[in-house]
């Protein structure tokens, strides 16, 4: 699974903040003549400063079965990135997260997946997929059965930014914790990894498929560690 190199981030605005100051030194200014008015100083307003980007404030990307979540240091959701919106939406808020843009690497399609690009951040990677779009309308696949992006945690944390489950299990960790994990289920089929976290979702009319997406996670050769954690995949009756 690839890895990548860290994103960097729009810088937030920062406020100015304007003080009046009075004349030092000079001359002393002459009595007041009567009738006259002495002038008052008129105060300026302290501007209200700009909002810093909520995005700069990202510390944390939670993988889950329908969307990334990018959460504040308080554990709070920022915002999350639904696997159905924009890939070029989703790459813009990453970039904003992670102060640089991403490597772009295309890859060809096959008989199997479409060809797409994928979006490396160190060891984040987001997945741009190139379904066929009229296709997608006319046979109902406009849900996550094909995303227009998938995730992929190939370690723990790029930079400062945490890569983790909504269980806090990474990619990294001894296969001992994922089997732990309460979310773990080798029985639910999925055509790559194991599931960690599952969801239904909702499926178009007449869908007689699975409904189930899921977080899954790969275990490394030896199978002593977590390889790479990914989302969503689908729950799968059988695979190609």
């Amino acid at each position: 699974m690839p890895t990548s190199r860290r994103a960097a981030a729009f810088a937030g605005l920062l406020a100015l903040t304007f003080a009046l100051t009075g004349c030092l030194g000079g001359a002393p200014s002459a009595a007041p003549t009567p009738g006259s008015a002495t002038p008052t100083p008129t105060a300026e307003p302290t501007p209200t400063p700009e909002p810093e980007d909520a995005l700069t404030t990202v510390v944390g990307l939670v993988a889950r079965p329908e969307g990334l979540e990018l959460r504040a240091a308080d554990g709070s959701v920022v915002t999350i990135l639904d696997y159905m919106s924009q890939p070029a939406d989703a790459v813009t808020a990453l970039t904003a997260v992670f102060g640089a843009p991403p490597v772009h690497e295309p890859y060809p399609g096959n008989n199997h997946q479409p060809a797409g690009v994928f979006h490396r951040w160190d060891l984040f990677v987001l997945d741009e997929r190139f379904y066929d779009e009229a296709r997608r309308q006319a046979e109902g696949y406009d849900w996550l059965v094909w995303p227009r992006f998938a995730v992929y945690f190939d370690g723990p944390a790029v930079d400062d930014v945490t890569l983790s489950s909504s269980s806090g299990l990474q990619a990294g960790d001894a296969w001992a914790d994922a089997e732990a994990d309460p979310g773990f289920d080798a029985g639910l089929w999925t055509c790559i990894g194991t599931s960690i976290e599952a969801a239904d979702v909702t499926v178009p009319s007449g869908w007689a498929g699975p409904d189930r997406a899921n977080v899954v996670v790969l275990p490394s050769d030896d199978g002593s560690q977590v390889k790479w954690m990914g989302a969503p995949e689908m729950e799968a009756d059988g695979c190609a």
